[in-house]
């Protein structure tokens, strides 16, 4: 993120900001789409929680919901810059929806078995890589560039809020009621997001380019990340945050059940939280970058990770727990917003959906392993010890990686956007 340098002050009021339909309808869908993800992942876990208790089998439902950011995310940014954004929002959203109506039938008519909650997870998870990348794609198209930071700070705002902590607390309101429920629900709002694509309008994409072969745009795209050095770091960064983060959350359900003794609607209940928190993160991102400078601000969020991380790991009370998750929630939203709006403006714009997708590839790939590394853990460590301590050693271990990404970034990240004086290179341009 490359953030516009302050307006001068005139002593008057600030402009009112102010976004058109089209965006308007792209962070509704995308708030609509991130709340029906976020009911996916608590309804899929749990759904398989009343088939068997083994974590790795639970973690396994975790990981297929993220394996497509592995699989499919270098296709996905070739299909982006070729396809019509809109139609490739709106069918993403629809055919989401379908699987989700296909779910509630066949739990309506009697226990679904464990492959088809696997198979479900998995073309949910594969579908949702090609709309958020869309989703982040088509900013620049809908406003100007210096309304980026404020766009990208609602949309991160509408992926924390709806995908991480609200969604998830009415999944569990949900799923006291009906096992049913939930996915019915999810299939409406996906439904509802697909409707809302009509409002959006785009200018004529650019198809004089020549079409090549998907594995030379591939090739483009990973050449022109890999030679940014600034892109390269913040995406290993993310990557590895996000593997600390799966690690403990593909076990949190029986984290809840075992050591907090939450029922599902409680459990839900702990992410409103996290949903405040991400609420005020992406209100005062702005705020912080110009006051900190984005160095501090991207330090601080790596050092609270940990410290969230930790926290909840050696917490046996809910409320402790549902503080350090606003903490975490905060965090990510103000990393998030600054690394996006970073990515947008120094990315050209017929490249953008192959770089997104390689970055979001190195950002989310690993949540699949995480997943299938936290019940792993959870596996081998309660085997040693007891099972609450195994639930808690995730936990732990993800404290330990983010506090040493946070060693490494201060001591050795200086340049582009962790540079003290990043304000000052608003003109940095692309390798």
């Amino acid at each position: 993120m490359s953030p516009t340098a302050p307006s001068p002050t005139t002593g008057g009021p600030k402009p009112r900001v102010r976004f058109g339909l089209g965006f308007t309808a792209v962070c509704g869908g995308m708030f609509l789409a991130n709340l029906a993800s976020g009911i996916s992942s608590v309804a899929f876990p749990w759904l398989a929680t009343s088939v068997t208790d083994d974590a790795l089998l639970i973690s396994a439902t975790v990981m297929l919901l993220e394996l497509p950011w592995l699989l499919a995310s270098l296709p996905a940014g070739v299909l982006i810059d070729r396809a019509n954004h809109r139609w490739t929002l709106g069918l993403s959203h629809l055919f989401r929806a379908l699987v989700a109506f296909g779910i509630a039938l066949v739990l309506a008519a009697g226990p679904a078995p464990l492959a088809l909650i696997y198979v479900a997870a998995f073309l949910i998870g594969s579908v949702t890589v090609l709309n958020e990348n869309t989703s982040q794609v088509v900013v620049p198209s809908l406003v100007p560039p210096s309304l980026l930071e404020r766009a990208n700070g609602l949309l991160v705002m509408t992926d924390t809020v709806g995908g991480l902590f609200l969604g998830p607390w009415i999944g569990g309101l949900l799923l006291g009621a009906s096992m049913v429920l939930p996915f019915v629900f999810e299939g409406g709002l996906f439904a509802l997001a697909a409707a809302l694509m009509i409002f959006v309008v785009l200018a004529p994409r650019d198809r004089d380019r020549p079409r090549r072969t998907l594995r030379s745009e591939m090739g483009e795209g990973l050449r022109y990340f890999w030679g940014h050095t600034r892109l390269r770091t913040l995406g290993i960064f993310l990557g590895l945050l996000n593997l600390s983060s799966a690690l403990a959350v593909s076990t949190q359900v029986l984290f809840a059940q075992t050591v907090l003794g939450l029922d599902a609607a409680r459990f839900g209940l702990l992410f409103l939280a996290g949903g405040i928190g991400a609420m005020a993160g992406a209100w005062l991102t702005s705020t912080l970058e110009r006051r900190f400078g984005a160095r501090r601000v991207l330090l601080i969020s790596l050092a609270g990770n940990a410290v969230t991380s930790l926290a909840i790991g050696l917490a046996s009370n809910a409320l402790v727990v549902a503080f350090a998750i606003a903490g975490g929630g905060m965090l990510s939203t103000v990393w998030n917003v600054l690394t996006v709006s970073y990515r947008q403006r120094i990315v050209p714009a017929e490249m953008l959906g192959r770089v997104n997708s390689i970055y979001r590839l190195l950002a989310w790939g690993p949540l699949p392993l995480g997943s299938l590394l936290g019940g792993l853990v959870v596996t081998l460590s309660a085997h040693l010890t007891t099972r609450e301590i195994g639930l808690r050693t995730p936990l732990i271990v993800a404290a330990l990686i983010a506090g040493t990404l946070t060693v490494l970034a201060f001591s050795r990240l200086r340049d582009g956007i962790w540079s003290p004086d990043y304000r000052a290179g608003n003109g940095e341009e692309a390798p």
